[in-house]
């Protein structure tokens, strides 16, 4: 295995280290990466640390010492190059030199999206602490910078359903492959946020990313949800989640959609038919059933949900927070096409 050299940033780095940090997603519209560095640079108490294999700069960490702790940012490896035993060497020669300048301890933060880094820290002996991050920009360019990438225009359309389709079941599709339709009892957290975060993240799906395990754990556990799951021979391709409001007399088809690599073999319809017989079927005896939709949902969802029989009802514009810009959703993850008849 090449060994990788480290040494700190010099003029000429610049492009290097910013596309490095673009590759691995830690570049956000209000943080200046060219700026961050000059900071740095103009600062007697940090110190940008670059990793290279021959003359490729293939990972970083910005360290630094507040005058009481140290800090770690914009730690990165290529993709290319990672799981290969290179950040190791590099978050060494980080805290060394932290250690050097007197920092009794380091601290990092982790976004949200980048949860599954979790484990590499703790690992490296990093552990959680009980402890808010708050924050406050001083810049009013930046602060201006963020405001204008925070939101998203969205509208929302609610749709009900007062009365059981007459018309005949859609049949099972022919794919070639068995389809089954199974409820899944008590599913697991993970197995939850598996489906959910696969179905949804080209549709922008955030709500349940962003819920707290236990906030999460009492919903698809509660009575009045029941989620089925579609299998494509023994692989997950879709799912559908439907809340009972018995109040209401009103089952809500909170959550419908497929696995991505199953969109366009003719699922959808027969899956939506089926999840609208389950619900009317549901033990609540409901009265009326209600979904709703937006416009960074599929963009033949509403058009998909009026031909199986539901009407709007409603219809609501928004500013939603980009969850891709507040780390629940990955920073490059693309916007989903709009139906130009919307």
């Amino acid at each position: 295995m090449p060994e990788l050299s480290i040494r700190d940033f010099r003029d000429g780095d610049l492009d290097a280290v910013v596309g490095l940090w673009t590759d691995c997603g830690l570049v956000r519209p209000w943080n200046d990466p060219e700026e961050d560095i000059a900071l740095a640079l103009n600062t007697q108490s940090s110190r940008l640390i670059v990793g290279l294999l021959d003359d490729r700069i293939v990972g970083s960490v910005l360290c630094g010492l507040d005058g009481h702790r140290g800090w770690l940012y914009y730690f990165a490896v290529a993709p290319d190059c990672q799981g290969k035993g290179f950040s190791k060497p590099l978050l060494t020669e980080a805290e060394e030199w932290l250690a050097s300048q007197g920092a009794p301890k380091v601290e990092l933060m982790v976004r949200t999206s980048n949860n599954g880094i979790l484990s590499y820290y703790h690992a490296a002996g990093y552990q959680h602490e009980d402890v808010a991050v708050l924050s406050k920009w001083l810049n009013d360019e930046t602060e201006t910078r963020k405001e204008e990438s925070r939101d998203l225009p969205v509208t929302v359309t609610w749709l009900e359903m007062t009365a059981p389709p007459l018309r005949p079941a859609i049949p099972v599709p022919s794919i070639g492959i068995p389809l089954s339709l199974t409820r899944v009892q008590s599913p697991s957290l993970s197995f939850y946020r598996y489906l959910y975060n696969t179905v949804g993240e080209p549709w922008l799906w955030w709500e349940r990313r962003a819920m707290p395990d236990e906030d999460l754990q009492r919903v698809i556990q509660s009575a009045d949800t029941e989620i089925y799951l579609l299998s494509v021979g023994s692989n997950p391709a879709g799912f559908v989640e439907l809340n009972a409001i018995r109040t209401l007399r009103t089952v809500e088809i909170a959550y419908f959609g497929l696995v991505p690599d199953f969109i366009g073999m003719g699922l959808g319809g027969y899956l939506l038919d089926w999840a609208i017989r389950t619900a009317w079927a549901h033990e609540s005896r409901p009265e009326r059933l209600e979904v709703n939709t937006c416009t960074l949902d599929h963009p033949a969802a509403l058009a998909t949900y009026q031909k199986a029989g539901f009407t709007p009802y409603r219809q609501e514009e928004r500013q939603v927070p980009d969850p891709r810009l507040n780390g629940i959703l990955p920073y490059d993850l693309p916007l989903p096409a709009r139906d130009p008849r919307a």
